[in-house]
């Protein structure tokens, strides 16, 4: 015993930062009991301290071999007294009058002792900071413990401040325990917020929870707003966006997939037209006057149905606009003309008395001009019933509305071929009755950010479609990331949490166009490289990490590692972090369900944790069915 200290073996060979230790018979144990102190015993992964003066030069256990005193191959006897115990250990610091230091601060020397570290210079080495000795650690609120060391049993502290302005990845096979850590990493920071330790101001949590884990209300925190998104019912929650941000050229070419040739040009027009000054709903009167006359100017059957399906829109009955359109059917027979089987004021009727009428657009301009100017004052009353005005006031069936008018407006001109937008404005149909049930837009004078009130909230994309799983989490990425880097002024700060990540983050989808995935890759890439110089934080879970984007993956700054088997998945983990030492690397295969290998640039060491299980309230409800509660056996006597 030498300074009170449990030696155990001594330094037989330095090879630069690593060391071959010799142990003595007494360190077999797994745990000791020494001064009224615990130590734990010597392990792969374990910690000693090699005494040289007044360092205690920290090593990292990362081999362990017998080695032969005989040296002598022709003896093929075993014998345990044959074999001496030796470990390979890699230097990674050293305490300095008990406060420790990282890195080669002092070199061992050949005889010195190796000694078993206490518990309370274990967690220090770990954690970075003094939490035995004499001095306290810097600010004790500021940690919090999530699990236990493996193979110490020492509780692991984590330092708050430095993993919520960080990027985090948490990745582990189905079953591994990553949505519990997930869970007891935020679950930790709110409690602290519930328990007037923390005030989180205007910071907001946003987590994408494909799977409807994390809605109970008991998960994470009961003080949150939970968004049931559901597109197969009516009463879904519904999420509330700045009106400038829908009206986004870009935005409305991803969420409508419109190709760049055409159809952006298309979308272009019609934001410029329709929606630049903001009166769409006051001038709706005048536009639908406009496309009534351009449709009878130069009369085409897509001009005629699209004139048609705006009133649809609306519910409004096409005879009460005017008889023309209720009675106006597309002849075929003579292009570029209509016909009516019902008498018409001003059309021509047929001489071989087929009982029909027929509109000459060149004869009777001013037959047009007369019925034109009858709309404006049926539409005052029409267009402003509160039905009607309720759905005008809708910005997505705006957006209808206005893509049938600027439509039939280039046909005219012979500006576009309908079959080219065709597309499009049924892409605007459909996803608008999603969008219907999902989405709100809100006004931007009202409306300044997606999540205004609640600090913590939970998007729940359970209920709803594939395409709107692929769309609501990029929007709220690209929404959110874009007003908090405009309002930041460093007294908040945004973590999205995404978990199942690799639903959206995935190189490899084949169910989407390439330039939908592009850019759906590059919102989220743009946000992981850029986001922390505006507090903007993404935290990913997922089970399968070679399908996230490399890019994603690299410029992660924390990771939380659970068991991972699939080669792809350990290559691209051995590519992208450099901060894995040896040992830590070739555990991940064999990690038990719940422990974890976290690593980062807020961490000094790698360090294997068993994270803390939620109890069942408060855990993620992602546990597997339990089939003897669901089934019963069967009486066979």
């Amino acid at each position: 015993m030498i300074n009170q200290s449990y030696v155990v073996g001594t330094v037989r060979e330095i090879r630069g930062t690593n060391v071959i230790l010799r142990l003595f018979d007494n360190s077999a144990q797994m745990t000791y009991f020494f001064n009224g102190e615990r130590y734990s015993g010597i392990m792969i992964g374990s910690y000693v301290g090699i005494k040289r003066g007044h360092y205690t030069i920290v090593a990292k256990i990362e081999k362990e071999y017998a080695q032969d005193i005989l040296h002598d191959t022709t003896v093929q006897e075993f014998s345990k007294d044959r074999f001496i115990r030796e470990v390979e250990a890699k230097v990674i610091g050293s305490f300095v009058r008990e406060q420790y230091v990282s890195g080669m601060v002092a070199f061992p020397q050949i005889f010195n002792d190796v000694i078993l570290l206490p518990n309370e210079q274990i967690t220090s080495i770990i954690s970075g900071e003094n939490f035995g000795g004499n001095q306290p650690p810097k600010n004790p609120k500021s940690y919090f413990t999530i699990g236990e060391i493996w193979p110490e049993g020492i509780p692991y502290k984590v330092n708050w401040t430095k993993i919520f302005n960080t990027h985090i990845a948490i990745f582990g096979n189905t079953g591994s325990g990553k949505s519990n850590t997930l869970a007891r990493l935020y679950k930790n920071l709110f409690d602290l917020n519930k328990e007037n330790v923390l005030d989180f101001g205007k910071s907001k949590f946003v987590i994408i929870d494909f799977n409807g884990e994390y809605v109970n209300n008991a998960v994470l925190t009961t003080n949150k707003q939970v968004y049931k998104l559901n597109t197969r019912k009516l009463d879904g929650d519904k999420i509330t966006i700045p009106a400038d941000k829908f009206w986004d050229k870009e935005m409305l070419s991803i969420l409508f997939g419109a190709t760049a040739q055409t159809q952006q040009p298309f979308l272009d027009r019609v934001i410029k037209y329709y929606f630049e000054k903001k009166d769409f709903e006051e001038n709706i009167d005048k536009y639908f006057c406009q496309a009534f006359i351009t449709t009878y100017s130069s009369p085409s059957k897509e001009a005629l149905d699209l004139l048609k399906y705006a009133l649809d829109i609306l519910d409004v009955k096409h005879d009460e606009v005017s008889k023309w359109i209720d009675c106006s059917a597309y002849n075929s027979l003579i292009p570029g003309s209509y016909y009516s089987n019902k008498k018409i004021n001003g059309w021509s009727e047929s001489r071989n008395s087929n009982g029909r009428w027929y509109w000459n657009a060149d004869a009777n301009k001013n037959v047009l001009i007369t019925e034109a100017g009858t709309i404006p004052e049926r539409g005052k009353v029409l267009f402003h019933t509160n039905e009607v005005q309720d759905k005008i006031s809708n910005p997505i069936v705006q957006l209808r509305l206005a893509t049938c008018f600027q439509m039939i407006f280039d046909l005219s001109h012979n500006t576009v071929q309908y079959d080219h937008i065709a597309p499009l404005i049924h892409r605007i149909e459909a996803r608008s009755n999603d969008f219907d049930k999902v989405l709100k837009i809100g006004n931007t004078q009202e409306v300044q950010e997606v999540f205004s009130e609640n600090n913590v909230n939970v998007v729940s994309l359970k209920n709803v479609n594939k395409d709107i799983k692929m769309l609501i989490p990029m929007l709220i990425a690209k929404i959110s990331y874009d007003v908090h880097r405009n309002q930041f002024d460093h007294d908040r700060i945004f973590n999205l949490i995404v978990d199942e990540a690799h639903n959206i983050l995935s190189e490899k989808s084949t169910v989407e166009s390439e330039k939908w995935k592009d850019y759906r890759l590059d919102v989220f890439e743009e946000i992981v490289k850029e986001g922390r110089k505006f507090g903007y934080y993404l935290t990913i879970a997922s089970q399968r990490p070679s399908d996230i984007s490399a890019t994603i993956v690299s410029q992660i700054h924390n990771y939380f590692i659970h068991r991972l088997v699939n080669d792809n998945d350990l290559k691209l983990l051995d590519k992208t972090m450099t901060s894995l030492d040896y040992v830590s690397k070739s555990s991940i295969p064999n990690l038990s369900a719940g422990q974890a290998i976290i690593t980062g640039i807020s961490f000094d060491l790698p360090v294997i944790v068993k994270i803390d299980r939620l109890p069942k309230e408060e855990a993620p409800n992602s546990s597997n069915s339990e089939l003897l509660e669901m089934w019963e056996f069967r009486d066979t006597e």
